[in-house]
């Protein structure tokens, strides 16, 4: 059962029960009020029927009412109404009563003063039509009124129930492959926060596909090379094993090309572990200065191989972020200015500290990047022609993927040194405590 018809019978069966529970109170406070007024007005007849000059008239003196009376006097009938009997109407002998007589249940009125007896009854069943019928006029508009009532609100479900309706639509013609947004034009608060947890939904979704596409394409790409060419050298070393003759060259050229592979399956598989899911849930405060150490520490040998000299210029200052992901981002920034800024170089590391942010900047003395290949260093698998290092090209596409993932900025330009300058600005925490250390 859809909504829209569940509401609609709640509703009317609601206002119908309603209704009727109203008439019933309503009967019955009616017929205890009629009932009032009926004894009020018995009594006062009763009284004037007393004092009227008429109480010694002869038996054959009858007057029309609506009530049936009686008037005796000394035990011998004086007055009576054409709808009485001959005989006493009731035993009672004051007040309310109910009595019987003529096939009919009376209310009987019974006044006596001195030797006048005045016995004045109204017929039950004219009392209970009287309640009938002001209930009957009271309850009558109500019953004509619920089917005006019912198309009313059948509008007023079907009007607020439109954005439902109009998500509903959407939702049922979505395809597995349509994670498009959805729109309710006519929005409702209630439904806001649905629309955007779905919209949030179906664009996690569609990041979570072009994720995967974007793994199976880079592992595509980048790993053909490398398995090509461990094939070459494995063929190249079978050779050399059958003639005999294999030399310290074809360990190390198997052992590069092993190496190669390993780094860019690793670089893979940072670019798709950094997702925005796990980074938020993996959000830490984090010693920026202590955090720059270690990753400078995990380099050191290659930069003494490379005869290169490393400086770290910060102060302890606190950031909130992931820790892998910012331990890459810097592993990858020190890897880069150790690999292509040549031998005998300079590397240097300097953190400031703002207000709001902090700036990290990587330079070295190397030959750097053309200005024009600036922006294209951050594509993924781009590679510089000047550069005869072998690498994957994922680098600073990781690097920039992380820094967005940090809400933060990065830029590249032209060292004072001479080689690249990498600049990049992340948010601090708000901690007082953290800050003040």
């Amino acid at each position: 059962m859809s909504i829209q018809r569940y509401l609609l019978i709640v509703i009317l069966s609601v206002v119908t029960l309603a209704s009727f529970g109203a008439a019933l109170q309503g009967y019955k406070a009616s017929k205890t009020k009629l009932n009032q007024v009926f004894d009020e007005e018995m009594r006062s007849f009763a009284i004037a029927l007393l004092h009227s000059p008429i109480k010694e008239a002869s038996t054959n003196v009858v007057l029309h009412s609506v009530f049936a009376y009686q008037i005796w006097l000394k035990d011998k009938l004086g007055l009576k109404s054409d709808n009485s009997p001959e005989v006493i109407i009731t035993n009672t002998t004051r007040g309310f009563s109910d009595s019987s007589f003529l096939g009919e249940r009376w209310r009987v009125f019974v006044l006596v003063e001195n030797e006048i007896k005045v016995i004045v009854a109204h017929p039950l069943k004219q009392r209970f039509e009287s309640v009938e019928q002001v209930l009957l006029e009271a309850i009558l508009p109500i019953v004509y009124a619920i089917p005006l009532i019912g198309l009313l609100v059948f509008f007023a479900i079907k009007r607020s129930l439109k954005p439902l309706t109009l998500l509903s639509n959407q939702l049922t013609k979505k395809g597995a492959r349509d994670l498009t947004p959805i729109t309710v034009k006519e929005n409702s608060e209630e439904l806001k926060p649905i629309e955007q947890t779905l919209n949030n939904l179906l664009e996690r979704l569609n990041d979570a596909f072009e994720r995967e596409k974007r793994l199976s394409g880079d592992a595509a790409h980048e790993l053909r090379t490398p398995i090509s060419v461990l094939k070459i050298t494995a063929h190249n070393l079978m050779i050399a094993f059958e003639s005999n003759r294999i030399e310290r060259h074809h360990i190390d050229e198997l052992n590069e090309n092993t190496v190669r592979m390993a780094h860019v399956i690793e670089q893979i598989i940072a670019l798709n572990r950094t997702t925005p899911e796990n980074f938020e849930q993996n959000k830490v405060e984090l010693d920026l200065r202590a955090l720059l150490q270690d990753v400078i520490s995990d380099n050191f040998e290659k930069i003494e191989q490379s005869q290169q000299t490393i400086s770290l210029n910060a102060k302890p200052v606190h950031i909130l972020g992931d820790k892998f992901s910012l331990e890459i981002l810097f592993d990858n920034l020190i890897k880069n200015a150790n690999k292509y800024s040549g031998k005998k170089t300079n590397i240097l590391i300097f953190v400031e500290d703002h207000v709001d942010n902090v700036q990290v900047v990587v330079e070295d003395s190397g030959a750097g990047i053309p200005s024009e290949q600036l922006e294209k260093v951050f594509h993924r698998f781009y590679r510089g022609k000047q550069h005869t290092e072998t690498g994957s090209g994922l680098g600073l596409s990781i690097v920039k993927h992380i820094v967005d993932l940090h809400n933060g900025q990065i830029q590249l330009m032209t060292s004072e040194l001479g080689g690249l300058k990498v600049v990049i600005n992340l948010a601090k925490t708000n901690t007082v405590a953290l800050n003040n250390d």
